[in-house]
C-alpha cells in the first residue's frame, strides 16, 4: 500500500491568525491542574506561582484579583466539604498569531455542611499566557444552585 505526503494530516494546515495547534500534556495544561487540584485541596497558596503579579481572573464576568481569587475560592470551603472535580478535560492551543490560552471542561461537586446534601454543576475555564504565567482567566458556570444552597446557611 502506498501513501502520500498529503495524508500525514487529516485536517488541512493554514497560517490564520486564529489557527495553531493543540495540546493536552504541556507545561501550561500541568499549571491549570495545579490550579484546580489546588483548588480541591483549599490550598490556593500552592498556585499563586501559576499568575502574574497582575493577573486578572473573571468568575461569570465578575473581576477579581488573584489575591481575591484566592480568598473567595476557599471560602467556597467554608460551605461545601469534600469539593471535586470530575470529567475534567485540558488543552492547551498555541495559536499562530502567538497567543497561548489553556481551556479546561470540568465537572465540580461539592457537599453541602448544613445538610450533606450533594451539588453537582458543569463548568468550563481559560487561561492565557504570557512569559509562562496566567495573565488573564475566566470561569463559566451557573451558579444559581451553588449561591441558592449557601444562601440558606
Amino acid at each position: 500500500m502506498l501513501t502520500s505526503c498529503a495524508d500525514k494530516n487529516k485536517y488541512p494546515i493554514d497560517d490564520q491568525p486564529m489557527s495553531g495547534y493543540m495540546l493536552d500534556e504541556d507545561m501550561y495544561t500541568a499549571m491549570v491542574d495545579k490550579f484546580m487540584k489546588a483548588y480541591a485541596d483549599n490550598d490556593m497558596e500552592s498556585a499563586k506561582d501559576i499568575f502574574s503579579e497582575d493577573a486578572v481572573y473573571y468568575v461569570n464576568d465578575v473581576s477579581l484579583s488573584v489575591s481575591e481569587l484566592m480568598t473567595a475560592f476557599s471560602e467556597g470551603h467554608t460551605y461545601y466539604n469534600d469539593i471535586a472535580h470530575s470529567d475534567v478535560y485540558t488543552a492547551t492551543m498555541y495559536y499562530n498569531d502567538g497567543n497561548i490560552y489553556t481551556n479546561v471542561w470540568y465537572n465540580w461537586r461539592g457537599v453541602l455542611k448544613s445538610n450533606g446534601e450533594a451539588l453537582s454543576l458543569k463548568g468550563y475555564a481559560w487561561f492565557k499566557w504570557e512569559d509562562g504565567k496566567a495573565i488573564e482567566a475566566y470561569n463559566a458556570f451557573d451558579p444559581t444552585a451553588y449561591n441558592a444552597a449557601i444562601a440558606i446557611e
